[in-house]
């Protein structure tokens, strides 16, 4: 992944419904979840909420491998699926 920098655009919020966490697009006034966009698991949710801190790419392979107990390859192929899909969403400022 050449990928140093990760930023949430403004207007997109992990909410919970029925149960569930899915990212949002607080501009839609249908106030439907994300095309692509699936409920998320616990670990996009602590990627999430590292995000929202501003913890950029190589600081989150490390906070995730340190809080789920993984080595940090895993780590990192868990955090590169999280980012497609935020890529994919159009939910992220990418800076390479």
């Amino acid at each position: 992944m050449n990928i140093r920098k990760v930023k949430l655009k403004p207007g997109f919020a992990l909410m919970e419904l029925g149960g569930e966490f899915c990212i949002f697009d607080e501009r839609d006034s249908q106030n439907g979840s994300l095309d692509g966009l699936p409920s998320v698991n616990e670990i996009c949710i602590f990627l999430w909420n590292s995000l929202e801190r501003g913890a950029g790419v190589e600081e989150l392979i490390t906070l995730l491998s340190e809080e789920k107990s993984i080595d940090e390859e895993d780590a990192r192929l868990e955090l590169e699926e999280f980012l497609a899909k935020l890529i994919h969403g159009n939910v992220v400022e990418i800076n390479g």
